[in-house]
């Protein structure tokens, strides 16, 4: 796996396919860049995804902030020197958000998977995390899915991209519960793609429908049998949507 150096530290990402147009991939909350295995870029398109400090590979602390992560991920695309399609899954969509508003010349478009304007997160669920429980990760993952995967495919799942730390998964909610920018969103005026899960329990497909309602330049994907884990459990769709509004661009 391929490395590079933020702010001192070192960031861990894997990568797929070449060409001219690149997409930067962010995973969400507890996640790492295994999240995004099944994405297949466009032919023509370079497609990296990132471990974010303190997940996975990376090294360094995660960030109790959206616009801390979006900060960081600032560093990476500068050093990198493209300017990609950004997608984000979930808390990956809100640093995606944050960073087309704070920064949007660094990027040439956003791809919204299973995201909001808004996230918000259940007290018991900051409270697991707080007292350091590892309960938490089997109790996200119970939400994660739709009806579609086996159990047994969901747990192989599990054991494949690994467990992240109670810190990790304490920080990145904390950063979710604080984001609220649906106040901004008519300041985006990137071409954006919202893509959804019809099943999605923890970031409902309301949350993709204000995205795609109030974006200035945005269309709207629901993913059929599919929860929040969307690219995992509807690859063939999810890279059908991905190919069309990337042929836009």
């Amino acid at each position: 796996m391929p490395e590079t150096v933020v702010n001192g530290e070192p960031v861990f990402y894997r990568q797929k396919g070449h060409g001219e147009k690149s997409i930067l991939f962010v995973h969400g909350a507890g996640g790492n860049s295994l999240h995004w295995l099944a994405v297949e870029p466009p032919a023509g398109w370079l497609a990296l995804s990132l471990d974010l400090p303190g997940h996975g590979a990376s090294a360094g602390a995660p960030r109790d902030s959206i616009e801390g992560y979006a900060g960081w991920l600032t560093g990476f695309i500068e050093k990198w020197g493209e300017k990609p399609v950004l997608a984000g899954h979930s808390m990956g969509g809100a640093i995606a958000l944050a960073l087309a508003l704070s920064r949007p010349e660094l990027v040439s478009g956003l791809i919204l998977v299973g995201a909001g304007a808004k996230l918000g997160v259940s007290p018991a669920i900051m409270e697991l995390c707080r007292e350091g429980n590892a309960a938490v990760a089997e109790l996200v993952a119970m939400w994660a899915y739709g009806s579609l995967p086996s159990r047994e495919k969901i747990q192989a799942w599990g054991r494949a991209f690994g467990i992240a730390t109670c810190e990790a998964y304490f920080a990145d909610f904390t950063a979710c519960n604080a984001f609220d920018v649906r106040e901004r969103l008519a300041e985006i005026a990137l071409p954006a793609l919202v893509v959804c899960g019809s099943e999605d329990r923890l970031a409902p497909p309301k949350y993709s429908r204000y995205l795609a309602e109030h974006l200035l330049d945005a269309s709207l994907v629901e993913i059929p049998q599919a929860g929040h884990m969307v690219m995992l459990e509807q690859p063939t769709l999810f890279n059908t949507a991905l190919s069309a509004f990337c042929r836009r661009l």
